[in-house]
Order: C-alpha cells, then sequence, then structure tokens
C-alpha cells in the first residue's frame, strides 16, 4: 500500500514538472526589437538617419552646404510634394538661389523651360506650353507651387528626362532598333547599376505584367532601361548645375534616390568632386538608416478621381478629405472613414485600392467600399468607374 502511495506521488511530482516546463514554454519572451524610429511622427515631420527628430532648421544648415539635392518622391503624395516645396522655400528663403531639376519635364522641352525662367511664359500656361496632361500625366496642381515659387523667387528650372516614349522603345527593341535621332537623346556613356541593386531591380521587373524575371536577355534590357534612364538624368543635373551656376535640387521618383543607388551614383561619377544629399520619404514601415541621408514622414497617400484623399496610417486605409460636390461626397463618405475593404478586397495598402479598381473594370461591376465609421460597417456602392482612354 505504501509503495503505491510513493509511485502515485512521483507520477504526480513527474506530471506537475512536465506541466511547470510546458507552460513555460508556451509564456511568449518578448524580446525588444532595435529601435529604429524613436518617436511617432506627424505626416511631414523630418527625420534623421538614425531615426531621431530631425529640426527643420538643422536639415536647411546641411542641405544648404549641398551641390546637389535629391528629393523623392511618390507621385501621387500630396504631402510628398508639400515636402519637396517646403525643402526648396527653406533653401531658398535668405536670398540664396537653386536650380530645380525634373524627372516630369524632359529635356527635349527645355526651351519652353527657358522662356519661363526669362518670365516669358506665366505658370497658368505651363501645362498646355508643356503638354502635361500627355506627357508627365500626374496632377499639375500638385507641381503648382513649386512652380509659382520658382517664378516669385527667379530660380532657373530643366528638365531632366528624356522622351517617355524611348523608355517603351528600349524596353521593346533594345539600343540597336532605335533610330539615330532617338539615339542622339541617349547619355553618351552609360553607368550601370550597382552590383547590390541588382536583386531589387529583378523584384520590380517580376512585378511589370508580361515580364519575366528569369529572363537573361529580359533582365539585361531592363538593368540597361534604368540605366540610362538615371544615368541619362544625372547628365542632365550636372549640366543644370554648370549652366545656372547654383546648386541643384532634383526632383524624382524614389526609385531614382533612394540608397543612392539611381541617380545619386551616376552624379559621383559624373561630377565627382560634389557633395551629394538625398532626402526619401518614409512611410511608417519599416526603416531603413541606410535609404537616404534624411527623411519626411509621409503616410502612403492617394488623391482619388472621385475627391477623395486615402492615406494609409498603421495599415488602414483612412479617408483624411473629400472635396465638397464630387462624387466621393454625394456617394457618402466623409472625412475619418476607413475603407475596410474594396471589393471583398481587404485594404491594408494603396495596392489593394488598386487592385480592386481593376477587379470591378474586370468584372464590368460597380466598385463597392465597406466602410468603418467609428464602428459602425456598412457598404457603399461607388458606382461603375469610368474607363480609361488607351495610351496612343
Amino acid at each position: 500500500m505504501a509503495l503505491n502511495t510513493t509511485n502515485k506521488c512521483a507520477r504526480t511530482i513527474m506530471v506537475l514538472c512536465a506541466l511547470f516546463f510546458m507552460l513555460g514554454g508556451c509564456v511568449k519572451k518578448t524580446v525588444p526589437t532595435e529601435m529604429a524610429v524613436s518617436f511617432l511622427p506627424c505626416s511631414g515631420d523630418y527625420i534623421d538617419s538614425s531615426g531621431d527628430p530631425l529640426p527643420f532648421d538643422k536639415l536647411m544648415s546641411q542641405a544648404v552646404k549641398a551641390d546637389y539635392v535629391l528629393v523623392g518622391e511618390g507621385h501621387t503624395s500630396v504631402c510628398d510634394h508639400k515636402a519637396q516645396f517646403e525643402i526648396i522655400e527653406g533653401l531658398t528663403r535668405a536670398h540664396n538661389k537653386v536650380a530645380i531639376g525634373f524627372e516630369m519635364v524632359t529635356a527635349s522641352r527645355q526651351d519652353i523651360l527657358n522662356r519661363f525662367n526669362l518670365g516669358q511664359i506665366p505658370v497658368s500656361e505651363l501645362p498646355e506650353e508643356l503638354d502635361w496632361e500627355n506627357g508627365w500625366r500626374y496632377d499639375f496642381n500638385m507641381f503648382k507651387p513649386i512652380f509659382e515659387l520658382a517664378e516669385k523667387r527667379r530660380l532657373t528650372l530643366g528638365g531632366l528626362n528624356f522622351p517617355f516614349r524611348l523608355v517603351k522603345e528600349v524596353h521593346e527593341k533594345g539600343l540597336d532598333g532605335l533610330s539615330a535621332e532617338d539615339r542622339a537623346m541617349l547619355p553618351q556613356k552609360v553607368i550601370p547599376p550597382a552590383p547590390e541593386q541588382e536583386e531589387g531591380l529583378k523584384e520590380v521587373l517580376a512585378m511589370h505584367q508580361g515580364r519575366d524575371a528569369s529572363d537573361p536577355e529580359q533582365i539585361e534590357r531592363f538593368f540597361l532601361v534604368q540605366s540610362l534612364w538615371d544615368t541619362g538624368m544625372a547628365e542632365k543635373a550636372v549640366e543644370l548645375r554648370k549652366s545656372s551656376g547654383h546648386p541643384v535640387v532634383i526632383l524624382a521618383g524614389g526609385g531614382h534616390v533612394e540608397h543612392g543607388w539611381g541617380i545619386p551614383r551616376r552624379l559621383k561619377v559624373l561630377d565627382p568632386q560634389a557633395k551629394i544629399m538625398t532626402i526619401m520619404p518614409w512611410r511608417g514601415d519599416e526603416f531603413y538608416p541606410t535609404a537616404a541621408d534624411s527623411f519626411f514622414y509621409c503616410p502612403a497617400s492617394y488623391e482619388s478621381r472621385m475627391g477623395m484623399t486615402i492615406e494609409i496610417r498603421q495599415g488602414r486605409a483612412v479617408i483624411t478629405a473629400v472635396k465638397r460636390g464630387r462624387k466621393a461626397d454625394k456617394k457618402g463618405l466623409r472625412p475619418g472613414d476607413i475603407i475596410a475593404k474594396a471589393q471583398g478586397i481587404t485594404v491594408t495598402s494603396l495596392t489593394a485600392m488598386h487592385m480592386a479598381g481593376s477587379k470591378a473594370h474586370k468584372e464590368n461591376k460597380p466598385l463597392v467600399f465597406t466602410v468603418d465609421r467609428r464602428g459602425e460597417i456598412f457598404d457603399l456602392d461607388m458606382g461603375e468607374l469610368p474607363r480609361m482612354k488607351k495610351d496612343k
């Protein structure tokens, strides 16, 4: 009898020990991750490469020493364009002069910018003169304050891009398929991408519909296009610095600026003694200190043709503004509404919004939003989306 009791006690102790270790194994041990950004920024705040707040005056004291200041952007981000304006305004506030180089304008239209530089063309006529709607296409009004500032302070403007059709033609034909006239528009010496950028470029290639990122010929041609593009813009920026006699602020898509891989890499080759500074938007996702010298916080945003502005804040699509009288207003959307789903797709990014639009087009159905308004969930039928005109 005593033996049985002893065995039972031993088994009980063993079970309790096993439970102890099992439960101990289930307890999640929180290991603090390295703190990338030390504060919760508001839209438009500046951040240094350590992830700490960067006072605007300090940013300007750094930028004024540079020969080239490259400010990356998302082409549809109103916040990004406001930051670009603020940086140029700050640099020229004390009667300092800079030249502004635009990815958005091709070098072939420099004669129009020269007339603007001389005061012969007002800002109001620039969209038509530059054929902005058929060239760059993104809303001119996002850039209008920058052009107005340039007009007011007599800043020199330069077009950096080569004709947009050439990107497509090089993709399809390669250099050998171009006419002599088109080849003359390209940079004399093509500077290849940095080895550390190549994997990223392959990922971008894979995102393009109909492209094969495992095809060596397609990879080579894609690398060529990117190299021509970045080298060409860097070449024009160097020319702009020489002709104007002033530092150059370069406005270009973030992919041409981040990590110093695109235009900055080519500037270092073409103008090796120059001081280069890069400033990039940060969307609130993973923070990469090496992506730029400084950052400005702009959550991913999109100004819809329906008349609403959407921002991605901590993984939620928040409507931050609605224009009176436009479709979003008439359908009942209001600032502060959260688009939880679009066409049945959970919305945690702007990509999801674009996917929803494409799905509605493909299915030939109205676009339906599932809206979260302070905890109240309901669907809104936004109607059918207008068909986009095909590129000529």
